[in-house]
């Protein structure tokens, strides 16, 4: 999973949220462990006690200038679903260029886990320009870094020397920000895939549960092939679909 924002993301009002994504959507999602960078904080009790550690700030010096950033938070579990997820902050580059921030989410495949809840909650939460919910298999999990199909599997938005496209569609995808504007909502309800306002934008999803992508790819591929039909012809970097053994 992945939420891209140009937003600021440092308010704990934000990390409230968006951890109470994760703890109200299932007991199996609630962190055992808070992390920020691979430093192990401390157990996770209670979403409160995280507030602290929400936007810490690091502070590094570059060409005799002090430059403060604020680091993002990270949280972890292994028992019932093993996942892991961290906040990349919001923040002003040193040459003084706004760069956007993100939540990243990897987890292990589960056959009786509903990410979705947890998916919209945090891009509304987040007031997201691009978000990815996708089940990634080995045809599509290849792509090289600076290609479309890389900037794909990243769950990115392409930020230097290429258009500002979205990579690819995926399972679940969230389209706000001037993005929305592209979205032919009436266009893709029609043909049956399923399409909902979330805040500014709109999350489409191409089947019900997301482990079809990995059961039948396929077909996955070929429903994803006729949903990108009914965008704008240069909406996507990716304009062709895998080749699936």
């Amino acid at each position: 999973m992945f939420v891209n924002t140009q937003a600021v993301t440092t308010d704990w009002s934000i990390g409230e949220e968006v951890l109470s994504a994760f703890c109200e959507a299932d007991t199996r999602l609630v962190p055992e462990n808070i992390y920020q960078w691979e430093t192990r904080i401390g157990e996770f009790h209670s979403i409160e006690e995280c507030e602290p550690h929400w936007a810490g700030i690091a502070r590094s010096r570059i060409n005799g200038s002090l430059l403060e950033f604020p680091i993002g938070l990270g949280w972890r579990r292994k028992k019932a679903v093993r996942y892991q997820a961290e906040i990349r902050h919001s923040q002003t580059t040193v040459h003084g260029r706004w760069l956007g921030g993100g939540l990243s989410v990897y987890a292990a495949p589960h056959k009786t886990l509903d990410w979705l809840p947890v998916f919209r909650r945090a891009c509304n939460a987040m007031t997201s320009t691009f978000g990815l919910l996708h089940y990634f298999t080995p045809v599509e999990d290849t792509g090289r870094p600076g290609t479309g199909e890389g900037y794909f599997s990243g769950g990115i938005i392409p930020s230097k020397d290429m258009p500002d496209r979205i990579p690819n569609i995926g399972w679940a995808t969230f389209l706000g920000g001037e993005f929305a504007k592209g979205v032919p909502a009436g266009q893709i309800a029609e043909a049956g895939f399923a399409v909902e306002t979330v805040g500014d934008g709109y999350l489409v999803r191409i089947t019900d549960n997301i482990n079809d992508v990995a059961d039948n790819y396929p077909r996955f591929s070929k429903q994803r092939a006729e949903l990108k039909k009914l965008f704008p012809g240069d909406f996507f970097l990716v304009k062709d679909e895998p080749i699936s053994a």
